[in-house]
């Protein structure tokens, strides 16, 4: 039996091929998300400078944000290695750089709200609630040490 055609000037082999690469890269996506997710604690415990109720998909941004802004993985700050999340202690202040953390946040609050003090008008094309705003990029640009520092920044 001949393969048919299901598409126009295709190969119904190549079609289906393609189906199955698709399928199996929708799936391998779904899985790590979900696998991400569970390793997610439900619950946080030792928050000092974040809402204590902040919503867990708030979190997760914003420490996805810390990470992205400094170019680090959550080891950085939290005690655990690797991927497996469920394995790390959000919660222990064992490594110093959690408590730098913990100033940094503290002095990019305090810039935000002098920022908002002074009323300065968004960038054009910016919504109008976003406004100037300080993270850890404003300085960072994705480093670890900030690239603004004297004498070693850029």
């Amino acid at each position: 039996m001949e393969p048919r055609d299901f598409s126009p000037g295709g190969n119904a082999c190549a079609t289906v091929t393609l189906m199955r690469l698709a399928l199996a890269t929708a799936f391998a996506i779904l899985t790590t998300v979900s696998v991400v997710r569970t390793q997610i604690p439900q619950t946080f415990k030792n928050l000092q400078v974040l809402r204590k109720d902040i919503p867990r998909a708030e979190l997760v941004a914003t420490m996805k944000g810390f990470a992205m802004g400094l170019g680090v993985r959550c080891e950085h700050c939290h005690v655990g290695e690797g991927d497996d999340l469920s394995k790390f202690d959000f919660a222990a202040d064992t490594k110093p750089m959690k408590a730098t953390a913990r100033k940094m946040i503290r002095m990019q609050m305090a810039l935000n709200e002098q920022v908002i003090a002074l009323n300065v008008p968004p960038a054009e094309g910016a919504t109008p609630t976003a406004g100037p705003k300080v993270t850890c990029f404003t300085c960072h640009r994705g480093e670890k040490k900030p690239k603004t520092a004297p004498g070693g920044g850029n």
